[in-house]
């Protein structure tokens, strides 16, 4: 797949938010992501959905 989806630190690196941030996001349903092995990713267009939506 060639869009795998991002680990939080990097997609809070993407995104310019710290990490815990990006968590408190992904804890309240404000980004969408996906669970890979019990671990929550964001996938790649997620984070252009929710810059759209920031905006």
């Amino acid at each position: 797949m060639a869009d795998e989806p991002l680990r939080a630190t990097e997609a809070a690196r993407r995104l310019g938010l710290p990490t815990r941030d990006l968590l408190v996001l992904i804890r309240e349903h404000k980004i969408r992501y996906v669970m890979v092995d019990g671990i929550a990713h964001v996938p790649v267009d997620a984070i252009e959905e929710y810059r759209a939506k920031a905006s």
